[in-house]
């Protein structure tokens, strides 16, 4: 099954709460899907983006309005907030106009006022979803995978969910976090729904994600996932879980800081308050250096993190939520979701119906690998594997950029870089050649050298930002380099920097450059791969880093041949002559990469200085069959 195969016709969406960040998410993945079916966009104020989707002012306190308005439509989403304060009210309007809806909802006690509907949903005979999102939703499929596997021999489960800063966040996702921060939480354990005191810092309460510098605090929540688990409506034999243990981590916000709001107990007027301040506080926060564009979840068995399965990625949990509502969506609009009329979270859905979420997931770019990180520790892989977009190639990340004109480089790149460095046969060389103070006197050596250089090249570094940005990068590479070959002789410091240069390239690239599976997902992942490397050659040849040419030589066949390439030249006036095929290397090993899921055969041949002849063959595979069988008659 795929998007594409979708009827859709005579089918009405309405996205109420459109406007939000969530909510224009779920509108410009629901048009690129299916650009034909009638969606609608409602919410008090006017301000979408998508000039293309039609509006509708609605105030749900306009309870006869708003459902005169709903019976026009077959779907609801309802991607509105805070829900701790809306509880039930959309969804009661929904029935009262008898209409299917899909919500987002993250509350505990919103859940437990949902799930109170589902004999009134049942009579009515709609059909409510509730918790389609990030937590629950996503940690919900991930946790039932688990759980129906058996993982545990107790039952006990955890969930550990990062989210970083650089998005800023919505209006309404404050008043969900400070829903959190309270002296009591409800939570699920030993088979039952229990209120216990906070337990901020009760053991296991930090967590070290992949990739990440350090272990990470984590603030403990009542996810509503507690109250289906406690449902006499949840299968225990066939999923059983005794104890779910969840908790999650915001960048820059400390646990202390939840600790004293909970103890504070703010008022709802200072909840008020505190919402707007960090509203405000988000949007300065996503432009400081270090704010993490990662999403990372983490559900596994008997804190056995390695035992449980892991989503990671340069991904917005605002998409991630989205994108989980445009997978029911598409099973909907299918009629692939056997469980009709009721209330239902992913808890109380059918094995069939669940393979079936995981699928639509996949085909939108979204899904989750074992907690053993050894795999992509192997693969050079820090930055996960998640698309926020695969509507087409130009949608994904980085497209028609390189590394001298994308907007922010990851801000834990610089670590990772010192990472490999220090795991480096190049580092473990120096250690054992050179004492304390000869180290020391390297690296003064070094700086100097890096100085120097970069005033050798000046007349380079004054072209543009870029320019100089690419010289500083350069020079310090060749300066580290150059001294390494003094000490130790070309023959040792050669194939030792070349591997350490490959292995922190194909770290970077990992970042810079999609994964395979994405474009795997598209249309012609062929052709993909293809446009998408052209398009990098491309950004670098207008900035004059290096020119390409490219020869059609039949149907689905080119050659580009590469040359002019500024890091030979740079590496050649520095008296590194040896280093001028290195990035090329490194850019052709990316280039296999991203091909590895496709039919793509690349041919490279690797000349001097930095110059390449390469050959591609796009033929698809059922193609090569087609001609095969006409060949053969």
């Amino acid at each position: 099954m795929t998007i594409s195969s979708f009827i859709t016709h005579a089918k009405k969406i309405i996205v109420i709460g459109g406007t939000g960040e969530t909510g224009q998410r779920i509108l410009k993945y629901l048009k690129q899907s299916y650009p034909d079916i009638s969606i609608t966009c409602a919410s008090r104020q006017n301000t979408l983006t998508q000039k293309d989707i039609p509006f509708v002012t609605l105030d749900i306190n306009n309870k006869q309005q708003t459902i005169e308005l709903l019976k026009n439509y077959n779907l609801a989403i309802l991607a509105m907030g805070p829900m701790e304060r809306l509880l039930d009210a959309p969804h009661q309007l929904c029935l009262d106009a008898g209409i299917d809806c899909i919500d987002i909802n993250d509350s505990a006690s919103a859940s437990k006022a949902i799930l109170a509907l589902h004999t009134a949903a049942q009579k009515k005979q709609c059909s409510i979803y509730t918790g389609m999102g990030l937590s629950p939703g996503i940690t919900s499929l991930m946790l039932m995978q688990l759980a129906q596997a058996k993982k545990s021999t107790t039952g006990t489960y955890c969930s550990r969910l990062y989210m970083g800063a650089a998005y800023g966040g919505g209006k309404t996702s404050p008043y969900s976090m400070l829903a959190n921060f309270t002296k009591k939480i409800t939570v699920f354990q030993q088979g039952k729904l229990q209120t216990i005191a906070t337990p901020w810092k009760k053991d296991p309460y930090q967590f070290h994600f992949f990739g990440q510098e350090k272990p990470l605090a984590m603030i403990p929540y009542g996810t509503p996932e507690v109250i289906s688990l406690s449902s006499e409506r949840y299968d225990q034999q066939l999923a059983p879980i005794t104890t779910f243990d969840s908790r999650f981590h915001i960048q820059f916000f400390p646990l202390a800081m939840a600790k004293a709001i909970a103890n504070f107990n703010p008022s709802t007027k200072t909840i008020n308050f505190l919402a707007k301040k960090f509203y405000s506080s988000g949007q300065s926060i996503k432009h400081k250096p270090k704010a993490d564009p990662d999403t990372y979840i983490c559900i596994f068995p008997d804190n056995q993190p390695k035992q449980g399965i892991m989503l990671q990625g340069s991904i917005s949990s605002y998409d991630l939520t989205a994108l989980m509502a445009c997978a029911v969506i598409d099973c909907w609009l299918n009629n692939k979701l056997k469980e009709k009329n009721g209330v239902y979270p992913v808890e109380f859905l059918s094995t069939t119906t669940r393979e079936y979420l995981v699928q639509m997931l996949e085909q939108r770019g979204i899904s989750w690998r074992t907690g053993d990180t050894d795999a992509l520790k192997h693969q050079n892989n820090y930055f996960g594997w998640l698309e926020s977009n695969i509507y087409n190639v130009q949608t994904l990340r980085h497209y028609g950029k390189n590394w001298y004109t994308v907007d922010k480089v990851h801000p834990r790149m610089v670590y990772l870089q010192k990472q490999f460095l220090f795991q480096s046969e190049v580092w473990q060389s120096l250690k054992s050649k050179l004492n304390r103070f000869q180290l020391t006197s390297f690296v003064i050596k070094m700086l100097i050298r890096w100085k120097k250089q970069k005033k050798q090249l000046e007349q380079y570094a004054q072209k543009s930002i870029e320019w100089k940005n690419l010289i500083k990068d350069l020079t310090m590479f060749t300066s580290g380099y150059s001294l390494f070959r003094e000490t130790v002789g070309k023959e040792i410091a050669y194939p030792l920097y070349r591997k350490m240069f490959l292995d922190t390239g194909d770290m970077e690239m990992q970042w810079l450059w999609p994964q395979a599976e994405a474009f795997a997902l598209l249309a012609n992942p062929a052709e993909a791969v293809y446009q998408y490397w052209l398009a990098f050659l491309d950004s670098y040849q207008q900035l004059g880093i290096l020119n390409y040419s490219q020869t059609m030589l039949s149907k689905d066949c080119y050659h580009i041949h590469i040359d002019q390439c500024i890091y030979a030249e740079v590496f050649n006036k520095l008296e590194c002559p040896e280093l001028a095929n290195l990035v090329r290397e490194m850019e052709h090993y990316a280039f296999t990469r991203i091909a590895s899921k496709t039919p793509l055969i690349i041919d490279w041949h690797q000349k001097a200085n930095g110059e390449a002849d390469v050959f591609l063959n796009l033929q698809s595979i059922t193609d090569k069959q087609t001609a095969n069988k006409v060949n053969s008659s």
